[in-house]
């Protein structure tokens, strides 16, 4: 074997992590080595945030074409999906083009092949192609970014062609089926469900809890109002349901239910989560403990059971999102280069869910905000009530900050309708602000905004406080030196 390439750093997976640790590393001054097996972006790019967000767009705007009919619009469109195929493609491929561009442009060695721990912090690199021998990388910081692939639904295991997931959905399919089951209301269910509902798929959603988007994160207001949405554009959701057999028939599967009904559907969507990663990787050898689950185990820090070997993104236990890896490696990086000791925080990270509504959140829920101790307030109001929205003819949603009744301390909130991805940056910023309710009344607004409606949902409860006489606390809950 050749000798061994010495790094300061060595990122294992190019994803959203792995990727900002890489070029953070680097912009730091380390020297950094970035091993990926697959395509450069990860699931994020390939096959999860990216190409779904671009079709999602284009499903989206047949929805509001429909609904502008007779209100300036005139004449029937409909969606190709190979068409939207194409141009989905089009769009990952023109940013996966750029990957090389920026890591050589701040120096990152980008190694092609698997990866393997051998040694406290050294790896071994297997070429993709026989023609290619190992390399032997050593760092003083290896930070671990493998992501996660779909699970496996244990009465209806994937075939790739009638039962399939959202990575065969993303790089395989050709056309959509007629009728489709999406096993799992989660955000993969809830937003390919949609996308294909808008493009003529008879679309039924079965979870087996007892709501859409089952998060501690998501209020239950905003779930019933997506399955209402959902409903409404001829959805069929069935929430407390679940799936106990399936079998390959003529047209399609057979899916059987715990209430007893079977049903034959052309395709199945499972979407029941993610498992981590990392099976080949030679943890166990190298020292790193990982869950009963086999998420790699990290303490608050990110740092692994081996000093040196961080964990971030879908490979270890947390969110698993695009959002939160990005948070990981901002957070592995302090700590691993910086000398710092930040701990990870994933209420300070927006969620956000593209389907028949967008939901964003961020901060604790009320529910959360009451479990912590606090005496929750909430200032709502309905985007019925905003111009833009009604300017827009997208007047569904609503906004909901929730806040301290006693002190006024901004705890968090969620947003629901157009752009709330977008309107919730503000949100999160409020509440890493030492001025946390009052930061609404202290900005600007254009008119019409969607944002205006924060200062509007908040203002009677700001006024209200400060003529109160009691003794407030400004600081949002994460602001820095106040985060609980």
């Amino acid at each position: 074997m050749a000798a061994t390439d010495c790094y300061d750093v060595v990122v294992v997976g190019s994803g959203p992590g792995g990727y900002k640790a890489a070029l953070g590393a680097a912009q730091l001054g380390a020297r950094v080595a970035l091993v990926e097996r697959g395509s450069p972006g990860g699931t994020c790019l390939n096959e999860g945030c990216i190409p779904k967000k671009t079709l999602l767009h284009i499903a989206s705007l047949l929805e509001d074409i429909g609904l502008l009919q007779g209100c300036g619009l005139q004449g029937h469109i409909q969606g190709d999906f190979a068409a939207a195929l194409e141009h989905k493609d089009r769009v990952v491929t023109g940013i996966r083009d750029n990957f090389p561009v920026w890591l050589n442009r701040f120096g990152v060695r980008v190694y092609h092949g698997t990866a393997r721990l051998c040694g406290t912090r050294e790896i071994e690199v297997l070429p993709l192609s026989a023609q290619h021998d190992p390399v032997r990388l050593s760092a003083g910081v290896v930070v671990i970014a493998t992501g996660a692939a779909p699970r496996e639904h244990p009465a209806c295991r994937t075939d790739g062609h009638r039962v399939i997931h959202s990575g065969h959905f993303m790089r395989g399919l050709k056309a959509l089926p007629a009728t489709v089951l999406c096993i799992g209301g989660g955000a993969i269910g809830s937003e390919l469900g949609y996308f294909m509902n808008q493009f003529g798929t008879r679309v039924t959603i079965a979870d087996a809890s007892s709501r859409l988007l089952n998060k501690p994160c998501i209020p239950v207001r905003a779930s019933n109002l997506l399955e209402r949405k959902l409903a409404r554009l001829g959805v069929d959701v069935r929430t407390g349901t679940s799936i106990v057999s399936s079998e390959a028939v003529t047209g399609g599967v057979r899916v059987g239910f715990d209430d007893g009904r079977s049903e034959v559907f052309e395709q199945v969507l499972v979407a029941i989560g993610r498992q981590p990663h990392c099976d080949d990787m030679g943890l166990r050898e190298a020292g790193v403990d990982r869950t009963s689950e086999g998420f790699i185990e990290t303490d608050e820090y990110l740092e692994t059971s081996v000093p040196g070997i961080y964990a971030i993104g879908d490979v270890k236990p947390g969110p698993m999102t695009a959002n939160a890896a990005l948070h990981d490696a901002k957070i592995a990086l302090a700590n691993a280069l910086r000398n710092s000791r930040q701990p990870r925080n994933y209420h300070t990270v927006p969620i956000v869910i593209d389907s028949a509504l967008e939901v964003a959140a961020v901060g604790l829920t009320e529910d959360q905000a009451e479990d912590a101790g606090f005496t929750p307030d909430v200032a709502r109001t309905s985007f019925g009530a905003s111009a833009k929205s009604r300017a827009k003819h997208d007047h569904e949603g609503f906004l909901e900050v929730v806040h301290d009744e006693e002190t006024g301390q901004l705890l968090g909130g969620c947003i629901v309708g157009n752009e709330a991805g977008e309107q919730i940056h503000m949100l999160a910023a409020a509440c890493q602000s030492d001025r946390g309710l009052w930061f609404f009344t202290d900005m600007n607004y254009s008119h019409p905004s969607w944002t205006e409606e924060l200062e509007n949902a908040i203002g009677p409860y700001t006024t209200a406080l400060t003529r109160s006489g009691k003794e407030l606390f400004q600081p949002g809950i994460y602001a820095s030196g106040h985060a609980s």
